[in-house]
């Protein structure tokens, strides 16, 4: 006996603080949260143009519309997603899934937790400081959204509710980073655990996490998926034998899908 169903997953959308240090500003060295940066107003955008992309390849593909939505605990996947859910108004509420959250390694605390961090990925070339943001030292689940954080923001236009999720990153810190095999794992675990049977699952997450999600469920090098650019869509179908262990069957279907971009692909990431 085999049960079966599909998984979206999207990135989140052109984000503020890049597009500050790419006009010669520093979003971070201000901001309350320097690790959350929300969408600029083309992002927003990005987000709406993506729901209509993922309604129009589920219908390619016979795959129903989305039933439950999952994103990552930071505030641009729920901005995206609330733009993109305007495609699905069946669909009034979101679950935050903690197993779809940022990288937690070394690079991103760097990028946002050093006295000179500008928000550049593995922090300014050639700095060797170490943080002068306590947050670093913290559990990695502390800097992550809340329902309540994230629906008091006016850009967060459906609800947001909570859940138990079936991933964590408590463990990590800057001392403890998250590796790239764990962070697998972690990605692995969030879609298998949020799978439904005969159900499509719209998840939103980021460029690293989609990138490596790729390669976890196909087995494949990252290369072949090519850039995970701003609001690119990977859709998957999934069969799972039950038997003595689980057997999981993974199809991609679209990796990094930018059609409602023109094709480009925006804000890539590679690695």
């Amino acid at each position: 006996m085999s049960t079966s169903g599909s998984l979206v997953i999207l990135r989140h959308g052109e984000r503020l603080d890049y597009t500050t240090l790419e006009s010669g500003g520093n979003w971070t060295a201000t901001a309350s949260r320097p690790y959350d940066s929300p969408l600029t107003p083309v992002g927003i955008e990005q987000g709406r143009l993506a729901g209509i992309r993922i309604a129009r390849l589920l219908s390619d593909h016979s795959l129903p519309p989305p039933t439950r939505v999952f994103t990552s605990p930071m505030l641009r996947c729920a901005e995206t997603l609330s733009s993109a859910l305007a495609a699905f108004p069946s669909v009034t509420s979101m679950s935050i899934e903690h197993g779809l959250t940022e990288s937690c390694n070394l690079d991103w605390y760097r990028s946002w937790s050093l006295p000179s961090s500008d928000s550049t990925w593995g922090g300014p070339p050639g700095v060797r400081e170490e943080p002068s943001d306590a947050r670093a030292f913290a559990s990695a689940s502390e800097l992550l959204g809340t329902p309540e954080y994230l629906n008091s923001r006016e850009t967060v236009t459906v609800a947001v509710t909570p859940r138990r999720s079936v991933g964590s990153v408590s463990q990590y810190s800057y001392a403890r980073p998250e590796s790239r095999a764990e962070q697998c794992t972690r990605l692995r675990a969030a879609a298998q655990g949020l799978a439904a049977s005969g159900e499509t699952i719209l998840l939103c997450s980021h460029g690293g996490p989609c990138t490596h999600l790729f390669e976890e469920l196909t087995g494949k090098e990252w290369k072949v998926a090519g850039n995970c650019g701003y609001t690119a869509i990977s859709v998957y179908k999934w069969e799972k034998k039950a038997g003595d262990e689980e057997e999981w069957k993974w199809e991609c279907l679209k990796i990094n899908d930018c059609g409602h971009l023109g094709g480009e692909t925006l804000g890539g990431i590679m690695e």
